[in-house]
């Protein structure tokens, strides 16, 4: 048995660059780490299971169960029970399913001993999702292609956000299918300062290009951003393509400051930090 945790992301900054022929969108970004974490348990089994907090599955949209399958067919391994306890909310920009699809694989790689490389996992993680290969490697990196291409990013020093989620969710699909061409930001200067830990210029310069199309899916968004700026947040950010709204800190007891001041009915409201890993292996149990 092995007991992993799944680690969210955040989008710090998101461009869309252009369209492939194939219909995915080109995108160049910043993606980071957040100590908010689905916990997920494997177990080796004859066949192929997943439950998520005792509720119905859906095996064939399920990452987890994708990432299994996968491993199985690449590997030849047996099968496994997979229990996932989610706390990373979904339709968020948060990257919960891709996190737990990541953990899947490192588990399995790590409880079957079947020696596979970061890259192999990664080349198996982006036929499952988009952002797994980001999932799988973690911590501050530049994201380019359909996020498969990914080059870590030293920071100058962490940052805290307070993140804040409406009821509403916004799907993934449905806000690239949205989505219209828009001037582009300035990811090179974004990159720069997180690098050299000026928090004012990252903010002056940060943005997400599917911005405007989630807010039409979902404008309560409008509503979490409110109570940000409210609270004392120097300004509200989209993660991923929504519904999330985060603001960033420098230290953990603004952030706490700002996060106590929030007021509204909101699913999700909370500090996280920046995490240098986007898996982490828990437990793991040994039989001989």
């Amino acid at each position: 048995m092995i007991q992993l945790k799944a680690y969210a992301k955040l989008n710090l900054s998101l461009d869309i660059t252009g369209k492939r022929s194939d219909g995915y969108h080109e995108l160049d970004g910043i993606m980071q780490s957040i100590s908010l974490y689905d916990t997920v348990t494997i177990q080796k089994a004859d066949e192929m299971s997943v439950d998520m907090d005792n509720v119905c599955v859906d095996l064939q949209r399920n990452t987890g169960y994708k990432a299994l399958s996968a491993f199985v067919q690449q590997t030849g391994v047996g099968g496994a029970r997979i229990c996932i306890k989610k706390r990373i909310p979904s339709e968020a920009g948060l990257g919960g399913a891709s996190a737990d699809a990541a953990a899947v694989l490192i588990g399995l790689n790590a409880l079957y001993g079947a020696g596979l490389t970061l890259q192999q996992l990664c080349d198996i993680g982006v036929g499952i999702g988009a952002d797994v290969p980001f999932a799988l490697v973690g911590g501050t990196a530049r994201a380019k292609g359909v996020g498969e291409r990914l080059t870590h990013i030293e920071i100058a020093k962490p940052l805290h956000f307070v993140i804040v989620k409406p009821h509403a969710g916004v799907s993934t699909a449905e806000a690239f299918r949205r989505y219209k061409k828009s001037a582009p930001l300035h990811i090179d200067t974004v990159e720069y300062a997180l690098a050299k830990g000026d928090l004012e210029l990252y903010l002056r310069y940060a943005g997400n290009a599917l911005g405007i199309a989630a807010l039409s899916i979902a404008p309560e968004m409008m509503k979490a951003a409110g109570a940000l700026m409210a609270a004392g947040a120097k300004s509200a950010l989209m993660s991923g393509s929504g519904s999330s709204m985060f603001a960033p800190f420098e230290t953990a007891m603004q952030g706490r400051d700002v996060a106590e001041r929030i007021k509204g009915d909101f699913a999700y409201c909370d500090v996280v930090s920046a995490v240098n890993k986007g898996v982490e292996i828990e437990h793991q149990e040994t039989i001989k």
